[in-house]
């Protein structure tokens, strides 16, 4: 559900004063997107359980896509900056915009109801790119409070029983490690996990991190692999992820998608205060209202001063 122009309004005054934290609001970010696909997204016989964002051009084949009613930015299954191209499967629930071309097969891939829109995009998709990028780096710049020690394939985070810990683990750890082990956390803690390093790899067991709420931060991957499932947000803005297997359940960022993992959409990152955090962006299409808000609480406020001045 998208925020009112009042709460986005209170957001970014609240960011506004205070420069050592802001809200991390990523589902919002997306205008609840399950994926975002900086460019391209291509993929086989899988499926995305959300809407799909994608800056560049789309190919899918034996897919399925919103299946779960996620819609993006109040109505669109999928947002294409480039051209489409739908090889067999459904998209439910919802209307695709594409920029450029479209190829469906003969039957009707929408359910009834919906349709295929152009014109002016929802969504400024570069602009959205560039707010997470940004985002990325200020998480990345955030010193961790949890402790991290690996112990042969074995990871082992120790937190600091707060609503919020961050963690800093290299890629060459977990592209090493089996298993993680998680334990000092708040009940319904979130977990940032900041990974540092070029080529990284999800693999093996991350269930402990399932009694919480966690977005993996690859804030300067160019290859990010998946291998495994896992119960995490992903934030990846200049990774690329080609092939692999497993499923992941959350908000999944990357710059570049080709592969038939998975991407359910019952996980995802819950907003959440973070210290440290610089900016707290709204998403897109709320630039407007949080403008015009301002507008508005201006107003208000130079009416209440003339009401209150002294008659001469």
């Amino acid at each position: 559900m998208m925020k009112s122009a009042v709460t986005a309004v209170a957001l970014a005054i609240a960011s506004l004063g205070s420069a050592q934290a802001a809200v991390l609001n990523l589902n919002a970010y997306l205008g609840n997107a399950n994926v975002f696909s900086f460019t391209n997204f291509s993929a086989p016989s899988a499926d995305v359980e959300g809407a799909i964002l994608a800056g560049g051009n789309v190919s899918l084949t034996s897919y399925t896509v919103n299946k779960n009613n996620q819609d993006a930015y109040g109505q669109y299954a999928m947002v294409v900056g480039g051209s489409l191209t739908f090889g067999n499967g459904n998209i439910h629930n919802g209307n695709v915009y594409v920029s450029g071309d479209v190829t469906y097969p003969s039957y009707n891939v929408l359910d009834k109801g919906y349709t295929t829109v152009k014109g002016t995009a929802p969504v400024n998709l570069s602009n959205l790119a560039s707010g997470l990028v940004k985002t990325s780096a200020e998480l990345a710049a955030i010193s961790a409070t949890a402790n991290t020690k690996q112990v042969n394939s074995q990871i082992f985070l120790t937190g600091t029983k707060s609503g919020v810990d961050v963690v800093t683990v290299s890629a060459a750890q977990m592209n090493s490690a089996t298993e993680f082990v998680l334990s000092n956390f708040a009940t319904d803690a979130t977990i940032i996990v900041n990974v540092v390093g070029k080529t990284a790899t999800i693999q093996g067991g991350y269930k402990q991190f399932d009694a919480y709420n966690v977005l993996f931060n690859f804030v300067d991957a160019t290859t990010l692999n998946i291998g495994t499932g896992a119960n995490i947000s992903i934030l990846a803005p200049t990774a690329s992820v080609k092939d692999g297997s497993g499923v992941i359940d959350g908000n999944v960022v990357v710059k570049s998608w080709s592969s038939g993992v998975q991407i359910n959409s019952t996980n995802a990152f819950v907003s959440t205060n973070v210290a440290g955090l610089v900016t707290a962006i709204p998403e897109p299409e709320t630039y407007a209202m949080l403008l015009g808000g301002l507008g508005l609480m201006g107003f208000m406020a130079r009416r209440r001063q003339k009401a209150a001045a002294p008659a001469r």
